[in-house]
């Protein structure tokens, strides 16, 4: 991965149409009755994976990994960061497969499908306290927690408090650290768990984390069908 996952704005003089992928949310019933009878959800945070009982969920560098930027113009340059992201985010992890197998790897018996993502994070976003920015995707598998960058010659020296001086401005280093991680920590997790096939959404607040927050949200179960109705509408 030698740049940051890009995102996309398109203008064509003709439509162009993106198929957005149905969402799959395996849950216990019992929370299932609870979102669709309240609108109770919960969400979670990168820090509760750390210490998550299930080995299928549990995951202690969630958001984190280290960034090499590697290159070979003149006399060559090397930046290894180790960073981390979404230490400031709720998440709820969902999968773009429905299957029973899946299911039994993460041992639930039921879920729901979220059938328009982006209305859902809409209406969560509102209850989400301090919400400042959402994102949202694919997770990638890697074998190691590391990225591989050449983002051209890099001037260090605009780090730097001033050109003559030795050290370096916290946040202008971290800024150009985060423009080369782009949001792929976020997204990023060991290849063992490919299976899963996870998509992510993420609500970043300014307020106060905890380690997962419960929200009342009944206008977000318009935009989902639990499992039951999935089952036979599929026939199953």
């Amino acid at each position: 991965m030698n740049t940051p996952q890009p995102s996309i704005t398109v203008h064509f003089v003709s439509e162009w149409r993106i198929r957005r992928p149905h969402l799959y949310r395996y849950l216990e019933k019992q929370f299932v009755d609870e979102f669709f009878s309240t609108g109770t959800l919960r969400l979670s945070s990168f820090a509760h994976f750390a210490n998550h009982a299930d080995e299928q969920r549990l995951d202690r560098s969630e958001g984190r990994g280290i960034i090499t930027h590697v290159n070979s113009e003149g006399e060559g340059q090397t930046v290894i960061a180790v960073m981390g992201q979404g230490q400031n985010a709720y998440v709820l992890c969902t999968s773009l497969i429905y299957s029973d197998e899946l299911a039994s790897a993460f041992h639930t018996d039921s879920g729901f499908r979220i059938n328009d993502i982006f209305s859902f994070a809409n209406a969560i976003s509102r209850h989400v306290p301090g919400f400042s920015l959402g994102i949202e995707g694919p997770c990638v598998y890697l074998n190691q927690r590391v990225l591989d960058r050449d983002m051209g010659r890099i001037d260090i020296d605009s780090w730097r408090t001033d050109a003559s001086a030795p050290d370096l401005d916290m946040g202008r280093m971290t800024q150009a650290l985060s423009n080369m991680a782009g949001d792929d920590l976020y997204f990023l997790k060991n290849l063992k768990h490919a299976s899963q096939s996870e998509y992510r959404l993420l609500w970043s607040t300014s307020g106060q984390m905890n380690p997962f927050i419960k929200i009342l949200c009944p206008e977000a179960r318009q935009f989902c069908t639990p499992f039951e109705n999935l089952r036979t509408e599929m026939g199953q």
